[in-house]
């Protein structure tokens, strides 16, 4: 009974083993809801920084999600802020003036005007190779008609960049593209603010021995054992050559007979 008990139970123990190591090769979603593209572009980044990532669909292509292990987790969060990742959602003109039921008053249509314009340059910005994001904040003045002297407007230009970029050179064309597209502004009232990303250090290099390694010599462990513990209680099943090495399980040893009690 000794020997059965510590088979089953280092059965036990490989079987833990087993499921503690599946469990941690799991991997769990950092994105979700999300459109192929940003997909591709969250998946892309993470493997050109060494972070294994995956990306599945769950409703047929409608929406994707980006799945990495859950070791991976800070890791990857981190590569994707540097890299301005999932990308910024940008309202464009046509979506600022929709038409509805409600009139609006001339200084909504000028504010929404404004917010439109932003929308518009910032996304326009962020299409540049090596931006990480981009926003562009817009004064126009409502000047008074009779007032002596005119409100220039003026337009601040903020740009995320990844270190390994070089942005400064285009700065004047920033400049241009921003005074050009506004009404009334000029160039020199265009002020361009680059702010270089945080460098995230390459992932180090995975391990030789992979986690599904370890899963495959415990499942081993697991089946040597249970091979074992049925040979050791079924020997018939084995070749007469083999059965009569196998020892068998000890008999439980019978009560004294009555002849032997009076021989002692």
């Amino acid at each position: 009974m000794n020997i059965r008990h510590h088979i089953l139970r280092s059965l036990h123990w490989a079987l833990a083993v087993c499921m503690a190591l599946a469990l941690a090769a799991c991997k769990t979603d950092l994105y979700t809801k999300q459109t192929e593209a940003d997909a591709n572009s969250m998946v892309s980044a993470l493997l050109e920084n060494g972070t294994p990532a995956t990306k599945e669909s769950p409703d047929g292509g409608k929406t994707w999600s980006v799945k990495v292990e859950q070791d991976d987790v800070v890791r990857a969060l981190a590569v994707l802020r540097s890299q301005g990742l999932p990308q910024d959602k940008y309202v464009n003109l046509g979506d600022m003036f929709k038409k509805e039921g409600l009139i609006s008053t001339p200084t909504e249509e000028r504010v929404r005007f404004i917010h439109g314009v932003s929308q518009e340059l910032s996304a326009t910005l962020a299409q540049i190779d090596g931006v990480v994001t981009a926003r562009v904040h817009i004064v126009l003045p409502n000047n008074d008609p009779l007032a002596p002297e005119a409100k220039p407007s003026s337009a601040s230009v903020f740009v995320k960049y990844r270190p390994q970029a070089n942005l400064t050179a285009l700065t004047p064309a920033i400049k241009n593209m921003v005074a050009r597209s506004v009404e009334g502004l000029s160039y020199a009232n265009v002020s361009v603010t680059l702010v270089p990303g945080a460098m995230v250090a390459q992932a180090p290099p995975p391990q030789t021995t992979s986690v599904w390694v370890w899963v495959g010599l415990a499942a081993l462990v697991l089946l040597l054992g249970g091979v074992g513990w049925v040979v050791w209680r079924r020997p018939a099943w084995l070749p007469a050559g083999l059965a009569s090495k196998v020892p068998r399980p000890l008999a439980p040893s019978a009560p004294p007979t009555a002849s032997t009690a009076t021989a002692a």
